[in-house]
């Protein structure tokens, strides 16, 4: 968790005590990631959520504060055995230069990008992510605040329709709204040191085709050719 306490607050700061955020990670059974989060207020509101300068009191005794939104998120995955016997940190090109959180960011990327870094080395993979958030927002009509949750749950895969052509897709459904938010389908084809790759989104706000060649080099990357159509409903 973390927060911070002005020593030395101006004539009209009111609040020298932030907001306290709390983070915790774990996983479980070597195969299922949970992160959760919050943000505490350490002030009293009103019923409109205007903030106090009194810290927040509970049975006359000071508590961290009250929580004002947060979230909790699971997710998990699985996939056949690569060809090559590698791990997906095995493959990524290494820098000697990069932290371990921008190599973390780099194979978030790779995974969310999947028709762009295809890798035949895996018939078949699969991922789940399941997500719920709440947060204090003012009514409609103004008169107070209410508490709205939200939750969402995430499906990616892909498998290996022959040794060169990979179809899959990812699709991401609001309990909220009971509507599928996006849906995105990919076909790719390797071609020795080139790579084809068509991305297909028919359903959501924005839809898009897009059919990009690119080298299969790492340094060559950049030479792609791109085609890209977007519709806006």
């Amino acid at each position: 968790f973390n927060g911070s306490y002005n020593l030395v607050p101006g004539p009209l700061d009111s609040f020298p005590l932030s907001n306290i955020s709390i983070y915790a990670r774990s996983t479980l059974f070597e195969k299922i990631n949970i992160t959760a989060n919050a943000n505490l207020d350490p002030y009293i509101s009103d019923e409109r959520g205007v903030r106090r300068p009194t810290l927040y009191l509970k049975d006359n005794k000071f508590k961290p504060g009250r929580i004002t939104n947060g979230s909790i998120a699971i997710s998990t995955s699985f996939q056949s055995k690569s060809k090559d016997g590698k791990t997906d940190k095995e493959r990524m090109p290494e820098d000697d230069y990069m932290t371990p959180d921008e190599q973390q960011r780099q194979l978030e990327y790779v995974r969310s990008n999947p028709a762009e870094y295809t890798d035949f080395n895996i018939p078949w993979s699969l991922q789940l992510s399941y997500s719920l958030s709440f947060s204090n927002q003012l009514a409609s009509n103004y008169t107070r605040l209410q508490t709205r949750v939200y939750s969402n749950i995430s499906i990616n895969g892909d498998f290996s329709l022959t040794p060169r052509w990979k179809l899959g897709g990812n699709t991401y459904f609001d309990f909220t709204t009971k509507k599928i938010q996006t849906l995105t389908m990919f076909i790719t084809r390797e071609m020795h040191c080139w790579q084809m790759a068509i991305n297909i989104t028919p359903v959501g706000l924005y839809r898009s085709f897009n059919i990009t060649i690119n080298p299969k080099s790492g340094i060559l990357r950049d030479l792609k050719v791109n085609r890209s159509r977007f519709f806006y409903q």
